[in-house]
C-alpha cells in the first residue's frame, strides 16, 4: 500500500475511533483535522463517503460482520470492529474500489495499528468478500434495516403510520442535497446562474422559494468563491420558510435567538432590506465570534450580535423575532450523520426544560402585538407542539397565528403550525409556531 493510500485509511480509522470512543462530533472532528492535510479533492469524497457511510450503516454493518465472524462480535474491541466496517464497506458500497485491494489495504492498515490481528481481520474480511446477498429488504428488524436505534425506532413508530415512519428512516439514509440562497442584497438569481454556467456549473431553481437553488455539480459550486465573496450561501428551504414565517415587515425591531451559524438571520436582514435592526444572540462563544466577524467584515452597521444566554439574561425588546432553539436534531439526520448514534431518550427531556426556559423568558421581551416564532429542527412532539401548548396554556396574552397564511398549506399541521418531516427532495425536517402578542 502507498504511503499515500496508508495516511488516507489511518486518518478515516482515527476519525471513526475518536467519534466512537471519545463521542466527537464527526462533523467538527474533520473541520478541525483536515485543515492539517494537503488531501487532493479525490482523496476528500473518499475520505468523507467512507466515514459517513460507515456511521450512517454502523448497525446493519455489524450485522453482517457478525454473521461471518467466528466467535463473539459484540466482545470484539471497537478499534477493530472499525477495520472491519472499514472493509466491509468499501467490498460492498465502493465499486470503484477492487475486493481485493479493499482487503489488503485494511489488512495493511493492521499491520500499523496491530500486527496481532493481521489474520484475524484478514480472514474475516476474505469471508466478507463472498457474501454475495446483503439485501437489507430480507430483514425485518427495522433498527438494522434502517440503521437507527432501538429507541429511535420504537417512538416513531407509535407516533406515525408504515409508510411515513418508512419514508423517515429512507430520509434519514440518503447523503443530503445541498441547498444554496442567492444573497439579493449583493446579486442577483440571474447573476449567479451565469456566472456559474459559464463555469459548466448548472443549476436547478426551487420551485417553491425564490433566489433558491441545487445543483448536481454542488461541490464545484461550494468551490466557486461565490459563498467567499457572499454571493450565496448554504441554507435548506425548510429553514427560510421558518423566516417566511415571521413574515417580516419594514421599519420594525427585530430578534434573531441562538442565532449562530446566522443563517435565518442573514435571510432575514435580506427580507428587509438590510437596514432594519436586528438583535441577535446566542449563547456559544466561539460562534458568536464567527457571527460578529461576518457582521463587521460586511459592515451590516444594523445588525446588533451579543453574547447571551436566552432561558435567563435580559435582553432588547422586540417588534418580530425567531427563537430557533436547541433541539434533538432529529429532524436534521441525514446532515448529521452521526447524531442518531450519540443521541439518547434522557436527551429529550434536558432539551424540553431549556426550550421551555427559553421561551418562557423571551416571551417577556415582546412588544404588544408583536410576533414570535419558535422553531426547531426536531420531529419530536415533546419538544415541537407540547411546548407551544404548555406556553399558550400559562401565557394567556399570546396566541397562535395559523402558519397557512404564510407558507403552503402542504406544511401546516393540524394544530395550525409549520411541521416538515425529512422528505427525498432534501427538505430538513423542521417544525415552527408564530405567536402573537395581545
Amino acid at each position: 500500500m502507498s504511503n499515500s493510500k496508508t495516511k488516507i485509511l489511518l486518518f478515516i480509522y482515527e476519525a471513526l475511533k475518536d467519534n466512537e470512543i471519545k463521542s466527537l462530533r464527526i462533523d467538527h472532528l474533520l473541520t478541525s483535522r483536515l485543515t492539517k492535510y494537503d488531501f487532493s479533492n479525490s482523496d476528500l469524497r473518499f475520505i468523507h463517503k467512507i466515514i459517513f457511510g460507515v456511521i450512517r450503516s454502523k448497525r446493519s454493518i455489524d450485522y453482517h460482520i457478525e454473521k461471518t465472524y467466528d466467535g463473539k462480535y459484540k466482545k470484539l474491541l471497537i478499534k477493530y470492529k472499525i477495520l472491519l466496517r472499514m472493509g466491509f464497506y468499501q467490498i460492498h458500497f465502493m465499486n470503484s474500489v477492487p475486493d481485493y485491494a479493499s482487503v489488503s489495504t485494511i489488512v495493511d492498515l493492521t499491520k500499523k495499528i496491530d500486527k496481532r490481528k493481521v489474520s484475524l481481520i484478514n480472514a474475516v474480511l476474505r469471508r466478507l468478500t463472498n457474501v454475495n446477498n446483503i439485501d437489507h429488504q430480507q430483514i425485518n428488524d427495522f433498527s438494522i434495516k434502517y440503521n437507527h436505534p432501538d429507541w429511535m425506532i420504537d417512538r416513531w413508530a407509535k407516533q406515525f403510520d408504515r409508510k411515513t415512519l418508512v419514508n423517515v428512516l429512507n430520509s434519514n439514509n440518503r447523503e443530503p442535497i445541498i441547498w444554496f440562497r442567492v444573497n439579493v442584497l449583493k446579486t442577483s438569481y440571474s447573476q449567479i446562474e451565469s456566472m456559474l454556467n459559464k463555469k459548466n456549473i448548472f443549476i436547478q431553481k426551487s420551485n417553491l422559494i425564490d433566489n433558491y437553488f441545487k445543483s448536481e455539480s454542488s461541490q464545484k459550486v461550494l468551490n466557486s468563491g461565490l459563498i467567499k465573496k457572499d454571493f450565496i450561501s448554504v441554507q435548506n428551504p425548510s429553514n427560510a420558510l421558518v423566516v417566511k414565517l415571521l413574515n417580516p415587515s419594514k421599519k420594525k425591531i427585530f430578534f434573531d435567538g441562538c442565532s449562530a451559524p446566522g443563517g435565518k438571520m442573514r435571510y432575514l436582514n435580506e427580507l428587509t432590506g438590510g437596514k432594519e435592526i436586528i438583535n441577535s444572540y446566542d449563547n456559544d462563544t466561539k460562534r458568536i465570534k464567527i457571527l460578529k466577524n461576518y457582521i463587521l467584515k460586511n459592515d451590516m452597521t444594523n445588525i446588533n450580535c451579543q453574547l447571551k444566554d436566552l432561558s435567563k439574561d435580559q435582553i432588547e425588546r422586540f417588534d418580530e423575532g425567531l427563537i430557533d432553539v436547541p433541539c434533538s436534531g432529529t429532524g436534521v439526520m441525514s446532515k448529521r450523520v452521526d447524531l442518531r448514534w450519540r443521541r439518547k431518550i434522557s436527551h429529550l427531556n434536558e432539551m424540553v426544560k431549556i426550550q421551555s426556559s427559553i421561551i418562557s423568558n423571551v416571551s417577556n421581551y415582546v412588544n404588544d402585538y408583536g410576533v414570535l416564532v419558535y422553531s426547531t429542527c426536531s420531529i419530536e412532539e415533546e419538544e415541537n407542539w407540547q411546548i407551544i401548548d404548555n406556553f399558550l396554556n400559562s401565557n394567556n396574552n399570546f396566541e397562535l397565528d395559523n402558519a397557512k397564511k404564510y407558507i403552503p398549506e402542504k406544511f401546516v399541521d393540524k394544530n395550525g403550525c409549520m411541521s416538515i418531516l425529512p422528505q427525498s427532495d432534501g427538505m430538513d425536517g423542521i417544525f415552527a409556531a408564530r405567536l402573537i402578542k395581545k
